[in-house]
């Protein structure tokens, strides 16, 4: 007899129920801590998935706030620029380029030779355009402190356009400089 055979046939009795216990615990593993477990790994992995769902949603709804904020703040912006900024209406558009450019030209010592305007609608807009074309005489220096002021005015003026030209006259020495100023109105309803 082998000496494992001989251990096994005399300590029997206490080998049975160890093996009985053996078979029940890989039995209790097999049928309810497995699947246990099973369960658990996947609730875990659930309530993982969630948890970065319940993020993601609160990133989209902190980004949809952010631009309804950011829409209110344009569209009060907006409002702001169509009422303090830009000219009610034409005759406040006429008021800021026919007073404001001879009144600017002689605060500079240039001469005011002449100037034109007219106004366009712009296309699917509720703005209009009035332009204003202008010619002044004068020394450089002066001409390039009128168009600084005039680029620094309070008012909405948009230098479009300058040309620069050696005054050919005897009589008036200097640069003869044509500008094109333009600004916006509301127009229609929108206008006052």
């Amino acid at each position: 007899m082998t000496p494992y055979r001989r251990i096994f046939h005399e300590k029997r009795t206490l080998i049975w129920p160890v093996i009985a216990g053996l078979v029940l615990n890989l039995a209790l593993f097999g049928l309810v801590v497995y699947p246990l477990s099973q369960k658990v790994a996947t609730g875990e992995s659930d309530a993982n998935a969630a948890n970065n769902a319940l993020l993601a949603a609160k990133r989209q709804y902190q980004n949809a706030r952010q631009t309804v904020a950011g829409k209110q703040q344009a569209d009060t912006e907006l409002d702001k620029f169509y009422k303090q900024v830009l000219p009610p209406d034409l005759s406040g558009a006429r008021r800021i380029t026919y007073l404001r450019i001879p009144q600017l030209a002689k605060e500079m010592n240039l001469q005011h030779e002449t100037q034109t305007a007219n106004p366009t609608e712009e296309r699917d807009s509720g703005l209009a355009k009035w332009t204003l074309t202008a010619v002044l005489t004068g020394e450089y220096r002066d001409i390039r402190r009128f168009l600084y002021e005039l680029e620094t005015a309070p008012e909405f003026l948009v230098l479009e356009r300058v040309d620069l030209k050696q005054s050919e006259n005897e009589r008036s020495r200097g640069i003869t400089v044509t500008i094109q100023v333009a600004t916006y109105y509301r127009t229609g309803a929108h206008g006052d």
